[in-house]
């Protein structure tokens, strides 16, 4: 099911960066990403464990391709690692769990530049949740994300960028779960990218 999914994604991203090669080039870079306040929105159900996120650190690639002289296509790879501590309801006594979360979410979205130095990005997310020893319910779907930025681009065709965002992670789930647990993450992302 995944993978009917995620190829023809994967196909048609790589479709529209291709046929427009021949407007300019792009930018590719990496990405590190800091946790700003990171929660998990869990249904309200009588007895189920509650779970905080302690720590969640970020590495990525991005992508981006002009559109015109200040709109771009963002895409790229985000690995992303929480560490989650479960807290059980008091049957009869109150236990905790540490645990792990991996998560690799692709960005399928615009970053729209404006006063020289600023920029605004937002679009959708495909999540792949690929290992959890938590019970937090897989992340993997369709999520959001939400950002503002500033930039500074160097003379040689590089750039540094900082770019505080928000997140929401399996929006639209892939699975079929009843009660569906999401992350909600923030942070701020360092980023250096060089043109092609």
């Amino acid at each position: 099911m995944r993978l009917k999914f995620i190829l023809p994604v994967i196909i048609g991203l790589c479709s529209v960066f291709v046929s427009a090669q021949t407007v300019e080039n792009g930018k590719i870079g990496l990405t590190y990403s800091l946790n700003g306040g990171t929660s998990v929105l869990q249904p309200a159900l009588d007895g189920a464990a509650s779970h905080e996120i302690t720590a969640a650190n970020s590495i990525g690639l991005i992508y981006l391709k002009p559109i015109n002289n200040w709109l771009e296509w963002e895409t790229g790879l985000t690995y992303t690692l929480y560490k989650v501590t479960t807290t059980s309801s008091p049957m009869p006594e109150v236990t905790t769990r540490n645990s792990t979360l991996s998560l690799i979410d692709i960005p399928i979205g615009v970053r729209a530049g404006f006063w020289k130095y600023f920029f605004a990005n937002g679009g959708l997310l495909l999540d792949l949740d690929m290992m959890s020893s938590s019970s937090i319910s897989s992340q993997s779907g369709v999520g959001l994300m939400l950002g503002l930025g500033l930039k500074y681009d160097f003379s040689f065709g590089g750039s540094l960028f900082f770019n505080p965002y928000g997140k929401i992670h399996s929006l639209l789930p892939f699975g079929l779960d009843k009660y569906h647990d999401r992350i909600l993450e923030s942070g701020w992302k360092f980023g250096f990218t060089y043109k092609l």
